[in-house]
């Protein structure tokens, strides 16, 4: 193989800031022109003393669910400023990248979502078959989604939410991408939750539509791939197996190679 197998691909990642250098920097390495322009925005919640004093809660409960990186990022950053993991709590990570991280944070990860990084896939696991009386609290963003929580609720489950962290549209001019599509230089665009897509789409120029329904879309779940579809989207989105650096390069690597 070439030691620049993406030489004169641009790809374009849409990652929050925080969490996009490694992979703009493993594109380069492999030749391509990353771009990033990110379409979510990720900030702490606010009122972190009622939040500290959920996570003085922790004992109470029987498993913790993280429901993303960002939930690994802020939801340890609260629980290391009160005291250590109960040793009795399980930890559930609704993906590899999710478990990934919460190792990076030091914590020990019993059950991980295999395949696509969703819910269903978290649910479909052994250890969810079984939760009746249990209590669960889910480590999320600001208004996600409740499909997780529903379905632990009917299968006999207490389910609690500690909302850790906040997502916001960005405010930024999206002229960077007018100009690549003018050039006709974008090979790929890189999107890792279903909130991001919708975002891409409000921030695109509305003359510029046209241009994203027909660029290479890659995504994470399937529910990303019908959601592609109800937004217009006129291409069979490329659909990664989970959101980690490894399997995002992976699956660049597999469909977009080098222009001659």
């Amino acid at each position: 193989m070439t030691p620049h197998p993406l030489q004169n691909c641009t790809i374009v990642v849409t990652r929050p800031a925080a969490q996009a250098t490694r992979l703009l920097e493993a594109l380069e390495e492999a030749g391509a022109t990353a771009i990033h322009f990110p379409v979510i925005e990720i900030t702490a919640a606010p009122d972190q003393e009622k939040l500290l004093q959920q996570v003085k809660q922790l004992n109470t409960y029987d498993m913790a669910i993280f429901i993303s990186r960002n939930a690994a990022i802020y939801g340890s950053a609260l629980v290391q400023q009160t005291e250590n993991w109960p040793s009795s709590m399980q930890i559930a990570a609704i993906g590899e990248g999710t478990a990934q991280q919460l190792h990076k944070q030091g914590m020990a990860v019993d059950i991980v979502a295999k395949g696509i990084a969703s819910s269903e896939s978290l649910l479909n696991t052994k250890a969810m078959q079984n939760v009746a009386d249990k209590r669960i609290l889910i480590f999320r963003g600001n208004g996600g989604k409740e499909k997780l929580a529903s379905n632990l609720r009917k299968r006999g489950a207490t389910v609690d939410y500690l909302e850790c962290y906040e997502r916001k549209r960005p405010n930024i001019n999206a002229e960077i991408l007018s100009e690549l599509w003018h050039r006709k230089t974008i090979d790929g665009i890189i999107l890792t939750s279903a909130e991001g897509l919708k975002n891409l789409y409000d921030m695109v120029k509305k003359e510029d539509i046209a241009q994203l329904n027909t660029t290479p879309l890659y995504v994470i779940s399937s529910t990303m791939v019908e959601l592609c579809g109800k937004l217009g989207y006129k291409l069979t989105p490329v659909l990664i197996a989970s959101a980690t650096n490894e399997d995002v390069m992976q699956s660049v690597l597999k469909n977009c190679t080098t222009k001659i």
